[in-house]
């Protein structure tokens, strides 16, 4: 007997919120802004619309994954912001991180996975695809 299963997803919102929160607990300067209003090159408007967390004195970029999105459209927005000189770092959810490291394998970047635990976001370590 197959059983459907329903998988909880919460919106980036959270996610976006939480990491904007702990730059600024370390006095970190940080916005929020559209990827697609980042990057030099053209991208595809389902990556252009996510939001990233832009650390500005570290130079640090978080991009923050939905469940909408494929790896493989971040490549040339994360090549991109690397040659603006920016150490970047895509926030997956936990169950696709294995799809991260897969996709974006030799691109500039880490992954880091993100999961609701109890009411809050909750952050993993940052891995190297």
């Amino acid at each position: 007997m197959a059983m459907a299963v329903q998988v909880s997803l919460i919106g980036t919102d959270r996610v976006v919120d939480r990491a904007l929160a702990i730059y600024r607990a370390h006095y970190e300067r940080t916005v929020e802004v559209p990827l697609g209003e980042m990057v030099d090159c053209e991208i595809g408007i389902d990556a252009a619309r996510l939001a990233a967390v832009a650390a500005v004195d570290k130079r640090v970029v978080e991009i923050a994954v939905d469940e909408s999105v494929v790896c493989e459209q971040l490549i040339p927005a994360v090549w991109s912001l690397a040659g603006q000189g920016w150490s970047v770092n895509v926030m997956l959810p936990a169950s696709r991180i294995g799809e991260g490291h897969l996709a974006l394998r030799g691109v500039p970047c880490t992954l880091q996975p993100w999961w609701e635990d109890q009411a809050a976001v909750a952050f993993g370590a940052y891995e190297t695809p």
